[in-house]
Formats: C-alpha cells, sequence, structure tokens
C-alpha cells in the first residue's frame, strides 16, 4: 500500500505555480508573452543560442509560457498533478522529479524541433509518467482508477499535439519519458 506523504503550508507546487504566474507578469509587463523578443530574453529554448553556450535555456523555458491559455492548462495540470506527486514523492524528491523532466523535455525539443520553445508542459508529462510507473504495481492507485485516466489523459494530450500547430510534441515525449524512467527509480528505492 502506498503511504502518502504528509502536506506542508507552503508546498512545492504552489511555489512553483508561483514563480510561473510572476514570469508571466514579469514577461506581459515588458511587452508581452508571445512577443518573440521577450520570450528570447526571458529564456526561451531557441536553439541557435543554446548551440553558442546557453545552456542555462533548458531550465529557464520551463518557467515561462507563451500566452494565458497556455499559463493556465499548465498551471491547472501542474496544481493537480505536483499535489498528488509532492504527497506520493516527498517535496525534494517531487521537485528533482519536476527539474529533471522539464529539462528532459527541453533537451528532447533541443534535439528534434528547431523552432522556439517554452512552458512547463516537458515537466507535467514527467509528473505523469513517474506517477504512473511508480504507481503501475501498487493496488491501491490502479484500482483507484488513477492510473488508467493518467494514461488516457496522455493519450489525449500526445494525440492534440500532433494535430494541433505550435505545440511541441517533442517536449512532451521528453518529459514524459524522463518521468517514466525517474518513477522507475523512485520505485525500485522505496520501500513503501
Amino acid at each position: 500500500m502506498i503511504r502518502l506523504i504528509k502536506s506542508h503550508k507552503l508546498s512545492v507546487t504552489n511555489v512553483l505555480i508561483f514563480i510561473n504566474i510572476c514570469m508571466f507578469l514579469l514577461m506581459t509587463i515588458s511587452g508581452g508573452s508571445t512577443n518573440f523578443n521577450v520570450l528570447i530574453a526571458f529564456g526561451a529554448k531557441v536553439n541557435e543560442l543554446i548551440d553558442i553556450g546557453q545552456y542555462w535555456r533548458f531550465v529557464s523555458c520551463i518557467f515561462i509560457h507563451i500566452g494565458f491559455t497556455h499559463l493556465l492548462f499548465n498551471v491547472y495540470a501542474l496544481f493537480i498533478l505536483g499535489n498528488l506527486a509532492e504527497k506520493i514523492f516527498s517535496p525534494f524528491r517531487f521537485l528533482l522529479l519536476f527539474l529533471i523532466s522539464g529539462i528532459g523535455g527541453s533537451f528532447a525539443s533541443y534535439i528534434f524541433s528547431p523552432n522556439i520553445s517554452a512552458g512547463a508542459s516537458g515537466a507535467i508529462f514527467g509528473l505523469l509518467g513517474a506517477i504512473v510507473t511508480f504507481g503501475w504495481h501498487n493496488s491501491f492507485l490502479r484500482q483507484s482508477g488513477i492510473i488508467t485516466n493518467f494514461i488516457v489523459v496522455m493519450a489525449i494530450n500526445l494525440f492534440l499535439g500532433l494535430v494541433m500547430p505550435g505545440i511541441d510534441n517533442y517536449a512532451h515525449l521528453g518529459g514524459l519519458l524522463t518521468g517514466s524512467i525517474i518513477g522507475v527509480l523512485y520505485k525500485i528505492t522505496t520501500k513503501r
């Protein structure tokens, strides 16, 4: 049986949401979150700039979003999945999972897509992947329907990424793969 970790008043999830909203507000004040120059200045994934050594963009792009709708969807998903992942894995392990999955998504996008990219989607897909792989052999999570629901959510979102323009499915897949691997590692190293 999985034991959920008690949540703290100030959760890592809420801090990450706060950072994403603050970055969005700063971008809006600076000229708009859809403005190409603002995106570059705030750290979007731009392959040519990474090629000349701006590797920090693999991390910075996780915390900026292109437009309000993009921010809204990712903040909502982070709120739902982040709070659950934080309770399952612990705040510290959740933070590592979020950051490493986000970097995995950014790196996959860098390798496979020349387009400018930003957003927490890769990290969020990493949360989905980790929860599914970690909880796959857990009867409580499986019987609750959470695992099945998350697999359906992943499939729908990956399909939407294929048919809708402007969605970086490479970041989604990179984050999903990274998070799934981390979920397996967490399962191996956790005795609950």
